[in-house]
This record gives structure tokens, C-alpha cells and sequence, in this order.
């Protein structure tokens, strides 16, 4: 073996012996050479400049902060102390997506509020598509230590409570491992989803900031400078074949692949029936896995001593004019009022019947994504204030 011929060469040369402290030698000289890459390579911090929408919907004073999919650091939070801080956790559910009326919905809360306590209110988005209660433990983990003043999270009505759609970005693993190590509570998702990797590479991110925790971005720059080098000639016009298997399954909507693990009462035909399936399924879940998530979230935010409103939002008034979405939504309802019992406060809130019979009907492009987002922002916003108001806040709600 190539190993032993190495010791051996060591042996005869370096008089390189084998004993029960060479992997403890190892080990420090490791951590030894990555804190000196840590100070010897230029910090790269990341860059939400082209985070999903950020391009056309970003404003000075809302922006989405994900970092490039990949990226095991998931968000980067902004810093404006003399501003209102307000973390907002959501998927594409947060988004109005009208021809002419796209906007981040938090977006336009923002600037009906304005102002809390005579501070420009600014809105960190932690915008995922597709985003799953796993994946918003992870991001409210993020949130947390930026120390908002104010945390808002966006219940997918959708997801929340299906068993079957607990996570859908892995890559956000090791913010749930630095986050997880205490109190205790937290260690059953962390078990259930961590694996030893993520624990080892956030570790070594801790020794290595600069080095490791940055890797998606060396990497990244490296490949961009490799990406020619080859030992092969190339064909022109070759096309890669189409994807078969796994890979195949890998291109597909999240909602293609629920469906290869489910089958609902009647056979959907279009996506809106695909999701009202999914909310059938949600209605069956028999694992806890999405209660236990949601109550450490609940608890982390009691913890953190912060204001927190989680909210339900509405569906599409014509999906849920239909007795099956009712009884659905009906069966969610109970199950967040269970999960959310002596979980809330004046501080903390969470209303089981959402937004639905609170926003006026208007158009949706399917069963969550509303075309103009206006309506919605304005009862969540007249909530939040409600929030800060009886927590002895003073936000600039007028107009709201």
C-alpha cells in the first residue's frame, strides 16, 4: 500500500516512528495550519447582491439575505443599529408576483409601518423557495444571533404540519448544528437531521473562519479559474444526455417528487389540485417531527426575549371556497392552536386562524401565491402594531 510505503520511507529517513500520539500530532498540527490560513487569506464574507429578487425588489431598507444556495453560511444579516431590526422568515409565499405588482410582501409591511420607536424600521427577508419548517428553525437560528428587535415568520399553510416536507435545503444543516448544542430541547430535530459532517465542518469553520467557513466562495473563485483547464478536446455542439433516475428525479418540482411518496383521494390534474393534495396529505401526517420544530422555534424566540408574530397566510379565496380545503385548513388550525398552547405571550403570537377571513379576496396565480400583495400587507401590518403597541412600542402605523 502507498500508506505504508510512506511510514516506511519516513521511518528510514526522518526516523518517523508510529505511536499512540501521531494522531494527536496530526490533529494539531491541522488546526495549526488552518488558523495560519485563517490570518494569511483575505476574508470572504459572501454576497447577497444576487440573492433571488434582491435585483429588481431590494430597497434601502428591505432586502433578502440568503446567500447563494450551497452556501452552508444560508444568510448573511445585515447591520444598521440605529435602525428598527426586523428579521422576517418565509418562502415564496412572501412574495407578490402580479406582472406589475411584484414585491416582497414584507417589502410593503415595511413601508406602512415606517418607523418604531422613532427608528427607521429596516426588514431582513431570509427568503428561501421552497422553504421548509426545518429550513426556518435553521434561518431564525441565523436571526436570532444577529439580535433583531423584532422577528416575523410566515407559515406555508402548504407545508407547516406535512410530514413529508419537513426540509428541503440540507446545505443549512451546520447553522442548525452551531445552534443546537444547548439547551437540550434542541437536540432531537438536531439528531434527526445533522449528520457528523455538519457538526465537523461548522467546527472547523469556528477554527478557520477565513479558510473554511468561507470555502463556498474560494471555491467558487477556484472553479471559475479552472473551468478551462482539460486534458480533453472539445466536441462542438456535444449535448449531455437526458436525465434518467435520480437525476431525473433531481430536476423536478418539490411537488413531483411529494407526489412519487403520496397519492391523494382523487388524481390532480393541475397545480393547484397538486396542492390541494398535498394539504389532504398534511391533514393524515402522523409524525411529530413538524410539532417538535415548531415549538422549539417558539421557544427560541421566548428565549431570545424578542417580539415574535408567526403567521398563517391566506390561501386562494377560490381553493378554499372548497369543503375539502375547509376541512384541511380546519384540521391545521387545530393543530396550531395545540402546538402554540402556552407557547405565546404578549410578546409572542400566533393566531391558529390566520389571515384567511381577514384579507379581501383577490387574485392568486394558484393556491399561495397572491398576484397583488397590497391587501395582505396591510393586515399584517395593522398586527404587527397591534404587537408593539401593547408591548409599549411606538410604531409609525397611521396610514396602515
Amino acid at each position: 500500500m502507498i500508506s505504508d510505503r510512506l511510514l516506511a520511507l519516513l521511518a528510514e529517513r526522518a526516523g518517523f516512528r508510529v505511536t499512540r500520539w501521531s494522531m494527536v500530532r496530526i490533529a494539531v498540527f491541522a488546526v495549526a495550519a488552518l488558523v495560519l490560513a485563517s490570518l494569511v487569506l483575505p476574508s470572504r464574507p459572501g454576497d447577497v447582491s444576487a440573492a433571488p429578487y434582491n435585483a429588481g425588489l431590494a430597497t434601502k431598507d428591505v432586502r433578502n439575505v440568503a446567500l447563494p444556495l450551497g452556501d452552508t453560511r444560508g444568510f448573511k444579516p445585515t447591520s444598521r443599529p440605529s435602525t428598527y431590526q426586523v428579521a422576517w422568515i418565509g418562502g415564496s409565499e412572501t412574495l407578490a408576483v402580479g406582472a406589475k405588482t411584484r414585491a416582497f410582501i414584507p417589502g410593503l409591511v415595511t413601508k406602512r409601518i415606517k418607523t418604531v420607536d422613532g427608528r427607521r424600521v429596516s426588514t431582513d427577508i431570509y427568503y428561501l423557495n421552497a422553504i421548509r419548517l426545518a429550513d426556518q428553525l435553521a434561518a431564525l437560528s441565523t436571526a436570532l444571533a444577529s439580535k433583531p428587535d423584532l422577528v416575523v415568520v410566515s407559515l406555508n399553510p402548504v407545508w407547516v404540519m406535512n410530514d413529508l416536507a419537513v426540509q428541503q435545503w440540507d446545505y443549512l444543516d451546520g447553522e442548525l448544528a452551531q445552534h443546537s448544542a444547548w439547551p437540550p430541547s434542541r437536540w432531537p430535530v438536531a439528531a434527526s437531521l445533522v449528520s457528523p459532517g455538519d457538526v465537523g465542518w461548522k467546527l472547523l469553520s469556528g477554527v478557520s473562519p477565513d479558510g473554511v467557513g468561507d470555502r463556498f466562495d474560494w471555491g467558487v473563485d477556484l472553479a471559475r479559474r479552472t473551468e478551462a483547464l482539460t486534458f480533453l478536446d472539445p466536441v462542438p455542439g456535444a449535448q449531455p444526455p437526458p436525465a434518467t433516475g435520480l437525476a431525473a428525479l433531481g430536476q423536478r418540482r418539490p411537488v413531483d417528487f411529494f407526489y412519487g411518496q403520496f397519492q391523494p383521494q382523487r388524481r390532480p390534474t393541475s397545480l393547484t389540485e397538486q396542492q390541494l393534495g398535498i394539504l389532504e396529505r398534511q391533514a393524515v401526517s402522523r409524525s411529530d417531527v413538524n410539532e417538535i420544530v415548531l415549538e422549539q422555534m417558539l421557544a427560541m424566540v421566548r428565549r431570545a426575549g424578542v417580539d415574535a408574530y408567526f403567521y398563517i397566510a391566506p390561501v386562494n379565496p377560490e381553493v378554499y371556497a372548497e369543503p375539502a380545503a375547509q376541512d384541511y385548513l380546519a384540521d391545521l388550525r387545530a393543530d396550531l392552536a395545540r402546538v402554540s398552547a402556552g407557547r405565546t405571550d404578549q410578546r409572542i403570537r400566533l393566531d391558529p386562524q390566520g389571515l384567511q377571513a381577514r384579507v379581501p379576496p383577490t387574485e392568486y396565480r394558484d393556491i399561495v401565491h397572491v398576484l397583488d400583495g397590497r391587501p395582505e400587507a396591510a393586515v399584517l401590518a395593522q398586527d404587527i402594531c397591534d404587537l408593539l403597541t401593547a408591548n409599549d412600542r411606538r410604531p409609525g402605523c397611521e396610514d396602515s
